[in-house]
């Protein structure tokens, strides 16, 4: 089955073949191998998320927990082609925090073709971010 993946230079959805060719952009020719979480906003948080399988990362630059799990997440983004990854910045995207009520952050909030399956709440090890996907996405 191809994954469809969002280009992380321009945002352009694309089908990746499930046969582990190379893939580039359809839009803009950048390579989709290497992957990094894609910011999301307020305005493209629902279809974002809509097909596929995404672990999002609710997060503050202030947030010194949020500095400590990002390198994680850049580090799953890259080795997993599974699951996509995603970063929202809730002081820059208050309508999406608040409707997945980010009270404490880092928040990692697990989707399944737009449905929310469950959540992590911390900056927790990468171990527990990994049971965490196969225990909601798997």
């Amino acid at each position: 089955m191809d994954e469809i993946v969002r280009c992380t230079n321009c945002g352009q959805a694309n089908r990746l073949p499930g046969n582990g060719q190379k893939a580039v952009c359809g839009k803009c020719k950048t390579p989709l191998t290497g992957l990094h979480p894609i910011d999301v906003t307020d305005a493209n948080f629902a279809e974002t998320i809509r097909s596929g399988a995404y672990v999002v990362d609710f997060w503050a630059a202030w947030c010194g927990p949020c500095r400590i799990i990002a390198p994680v997440i850049e580090e799953l983004a890259a080795s997993r082609s599974d699951v996509q990854f995603a970063k929202l910045n809730v002081d820059q995207n208050p309508l999406t925090a608040s409707a997945y009520r980010a009270m404490s952050i880092p928040l990692l909030v697990f989707f399944k073709d737009g449905v929310e399956k469950g959540r992590v709440v911390g900056a927790v090890p990468r171990a527990q971010i990994e049971s965490a996907i196969q225990q909601y996405l798997g």
